[in-house]
């Protein structure tokens, strides 16, 4: 078992060991709280019916299963969710616990943070996306029709248990949707080599993951700096994921993000061609698709109207090298521009 706290604005522990589904009652504390939300969708119930099921050691225990994907992450059933919680009685010593993947934990997290100005958030990760991402750091959120993540808090859980046998039973898809945040960290810290990124994901490469990022959490927990260097690849990643619709998982739009601030990496800082290329070959190593499929000018003007834009500059995640990342401010006909450039390869 490895062990990981946080100390953000409430202090937490991240709990990783392969615990085969059997959590021991200690690890939740359930018991202190008279009435549980399990918020989950479709596929992880199906898949994890007994699991969560076995979770029915307080008073009461409620249940909310979603359909699976990243449309189900909207207002109605964020408020649908909440509705029921005062119907049931839900007071702020109750607890919620996100057992599922991104979405799940996303949308859980708002409701927490939200239902009576905040009751306990207990996250249960079942991707690896969400292991390594998603449910550490304390952002919650909503997508509106003007784009992903528009609607959120800033939320820390009390907990965030990761058993690593949930990975036994993800599709490769879903692994190599984690392998993008995982590059991510790669290319920001050398905590993780890009030689372990052609290994398996396992409770070391985890921890290695979420200490990167708890430690520029801790710095900077409300992204007025540093934390925004966890955008890298996110930038263009999040306007193709809008532009399909959502039909194209987060994982592997950040990929695509991560290929394009390679390209703009080498035009506006001149990135080391070894350097580009040892980098793109990992991405391409594990099966990654990393073309835009759509036109630069739908991406670009995409990007200039999500939350992360200033008027008209965006701040973008470059590299100078492996771990020298960099934040530049780029206006819309600079960052088409460097978009359309050639790069190495």
């Amino acid at each position: 078992m490895l062990k990981l706290r946080v100390k953000a604005s409430r202090e937490y522990d991240i709990i990783i060991s392969r615990f085969n589904g059997s959590f021991p009652e200690c690890i939740f504390n359930l018991k202190n709280f008279k009435k549980t939300a399990v918020i989950t969708d479709t596929e992880v119930y199906g898949r994890y019916k007994n699991v969560i099921d076995s979770l029915s050691v307080t008073n009461s225990i409620y249940k909310y299963v979603i359909e699976s994907g990243e449309k189900s992450k909207n207002g109605e059933n964020y408020l649908k969710i909440i509705n029921r919680l005062a119907e049931n009685g839900f007071q702020r010593h109750d607890a919620v616990i996100a057992f599922g993947g991104g979405v799940v934990g996303d949308l859980a997290g708002f409701v927490a943070s939200t239902y009576m100005r905040g009751i306990t958030l207990i996250s249960v990760p079942t991707t690896l996306l969400s292991m390594v991402d998603s449910s550490v750091g304390g952002k919650t959120a909503i997508d509106l029709p003007s784009g992903k993540n528009l609607c959120g808090t800033f939320y820390q859980p009390a907990a965030v248990i990761i058993d690593t046998a949930f990975l036994d039973t993800l599709p490769e898809k879903e692994i190599m949707n984690g392998y993008g945040e995982i590059i991510k960290y790669a290319l920001l810290d050398k905590r993780i080599s890009v030689e372990m990124l052609s290994e398996s994901a396992d409770e070391q490469l985890i921890y290695n993951s979420l200490c990167i990022k708890r430690d520029i959490v801790e710095e900077d927990e409300y992204e007025s700096g540093k934390r925004a260097l966890l955008n890298l690849g996110h930038t263009v990643g999040h306007a193709v994921e809008k532009l399909s619709g959502y039909t194209l998982s987060h994982g592997e739009c950040v990929v695509k993000g991560l290929k394009a601030a390679l390209d703009i990496s080498a035009n506006l800082f001149n990135l080391d061609s070894g350097v580009y290329n040892k980098i793109l070959s990992v991405i391409n190593s594990r099966g990654h698709n990393t073309s835009l499929i759509y036109p630069t000018e739908e991406i670009v003007k995409c990007i200039f109207s999500d939350k992360k834009s200033d008027g008209d500059k965006v701040r973008f995640v470059a590299l100078k090298n492996i771990a020298e990342p960099e934040i530049v401010s780029l206006k819309i006909n600079e960052l088409n521009s460097l978009l359309i450039a050639k790069s190495y390869n």
